[in-house]
């Protein structure tokens, strides 16, 4: 039980963030990465050891997020306020426009199709490697490479669309 104790420590945070990056919804978020973990404890014999633990365990969250997804009408994920390592000092007027410009890629993330907001999650927030990511969403892994260059384009195309609208660039 210490062991789990330790594993729930680990990797709570990473679990927590990639589900409410999914949902949008904190306490939704929070529910899951506690069912998340009850899930692995349950069926921790299952674990084969063919990946890695990490791998496994973003794979059973995504399960979890997935079928709370389906019992659920579409979920669009909102901004998302995401710290921002700042290195050096910077003006209020800087960090409040970091901190829009954040919200801004997070809510355009969120407007994508599922399979695209999964794939730049996984990759690009996450930082799952391509064989990781590829194991998680049971793709291979010239999928995800393939998949990971579309929903960046989108992305792009998405937030470039965003700001000729808004007439300001962020």
């Amino acid at each position: 039980m210490e062991d789990f104790d330790e594993l729930y420590f680990t990797y709570s945070d990473r679990i927590y963030s990639y589900i409410l990056l999914m949902i949008g919804d904190r306490e939704i978020a929070e529910d899951l990465t506690q069912e998340t973990f009850v899930k692995v404890y349950r069926s921790r014999d299952q674990f084969d050891g063919k990946s890695q633990f990490s791998t496994w365990l973003i794979s059973v969250a995504r399960n979890c997020t997935i079928d709370y997804l389906r019992k659920q009408r579409p979920v669009y994920l909102w901004p998302f306020e995401k710290l921002l390592k700042v290195s050096a000092p910077f003006s209020v007027e800087t960090k409040v426009t970091q901190n829009e410009s954040v919200q801004e890629l997070y809510k355009q993330i969120g407007n994508l199709k599922q399979s695209y907001k999964e794939v730049i999650i996984l990759r690009k927030i996450q930082e799952l490697s391509i064989k990781e990511t590829s194991e998680v969403l049971g793709w291979s892994e010239g999928k995800v490479k393939m998949m990971t260059l579309r929903a960046m384009e989108k992305l792009r195309v998405e937030m470039k669309g965003e700001v000729e609208v808004n007439g300001s660039i962020r």
